[in-house]
């Protein structure tokens, strides 16, 4: 229940401007009215009853429940501006991920007294949001094998599991569970309209299975190959397979690309490495797996200033292996740390 000013409809525009430029105007509520003569102007603040009674003759103080204003995504910055400074409003903007009906923020340690606050901002300007949770360290920091972090729930219900839609396809994830990136969304579709129809496709570390899913539906005529260690995640692989009806393009494996790879005994016309922490280890069973003029979509972090370096790299694993590697392309695909990118190489084998 707020306190509100009930005033003549004729009065309602001269009153609103009056509340307004004393900052005694509630902006946060919905006005009210009544079906014939009265404008119902939610107030706050420490304002004058007599005040108010003397400019607007046969007006009334009275207690309704009146709803919070719907606020739209474009009002973040707005609500949180009260809170936060303008240059934590932005990096908060720019760091913040949704998966499905869970907001995830990346929430400085400086401002854990703060975090609620933020969190409520959040939800309230998102309608759609019904979670909002902080990240607990880094990737790998709650499961290295797996690639998993810890999470805080800060406000609304208590569960990491959702159902995220992107580019057509919906993906079943629980987040402490299986590793999910929304910020990968792009690439993934950039890699899939590269694709052609026909080619055996190998996704490394496939996890839920977006890069699987994303190709399977643009290019129906590939055959994809998608391997993943952690069992949670292929169990949502497979089941994300089945509800987007994908089952005759894409083969879910569980197991370590290790030992799975030389069992399969099969090459390769692309090959997707999504685990940009540790693919170093894994380029040379890569190549080793590659038909002629594969093209591997290899990601990794690397600092701005050794580019050149990680092309010579990649090409002496390539030596290595017999083969030769030409980097057709090199994409940042994501940031990382201060003048280090998470890069994509597009790599052609010979």
């Amino acid at each position: 229940m707020v306190v509100c000013l009930k005033v003549k409809k004729q009065d309602g525009e001269a009153a609103k401007n009056f509340l307004r430029e004393k900052g005694w105007l509630d902006t946060e509520r919905v006005l009210g009215k009544t079906e014939l003569r009265y404008l119902i102007l939610p107030i706050t603040g420490t304002f004058d009853k007599h005040i108010l009674l003397k400019k607007f003759p046969g007006s009334k103080f009275e207690e309704k429940n009146l709803p919070l204003v719907p606020v739209h995504s474009g009002d973040l910055k707005h609500l949180l501006k009260n809170i936060l400074t303008e240059e934590q409003i932005n990096e908060l903007v720019r760091s913040y991920d949704v998966v499905g009906d869970i907001a995830i923020l990346d929430i400085p340690p400086k401002l854990n007294k703060l975090a609620v606050s933020i969190a409520w901002a959040f939800k309230r300007s998102m309608q759609y949001i019904n979670v909002v949770a902080r990240k607990i360290g880094k990737v790998g920091s709650a499961d290295d094998k797996y690639r998993l972090r810890n999470y805080e729930i800060l406000t609304g219900e208590k569960r990491m599991e959702t159902m995220h839609k992107e580019a057509g396809i919906t993906m079943h994830v629980d987040l402490e569970k299986a590793y999910f990136s929304p910020r990968s969304s792009h690439e993934r579709e950039r890699v899939a309209n590269l694709v052609k129809n026909g080619e055996q496709v190998l996704v490394m570390f496939a996890g839920i299975g977006p890069y699987a899913l994303t190709i399977a539906q643009k290019k129906p005529q590939t055959q994809i190959t998608a391997i993943e260690i952690n069992p949670d995640a292929v169990r949502f692989m497979e089941e994300n397979v089945r509800t987007n009806r994908l089952g005759f393009a894409i083969n879910p494996i569980l197991g370590d690309v290790i030992e799975i790879l030389p069992k399969l005994n099969k090459k390769f016309d692309r090959i997707i490495m999504p685990f940009p922490e540790k693919n170093w280890n894994f380029l040379d069973l890569a190549i080793k797996n590659a038909n002629k003029n594969c093209t591997v979509h290899f990601y990794a972090f690397v600092h701005e200033d050794k580019l050149k370096e990680a092309e010579e790299k990649i090409k002496k694993a390539a030596q290595k292996e017999g083969r030769k590697a030409e980097v057709l392309r090199v994409l940042k695909a994501g940031s990382y740390a201060p003048r280090t990118w998470r890069y994509v190489f597009d790599i052609k084998i010979k």
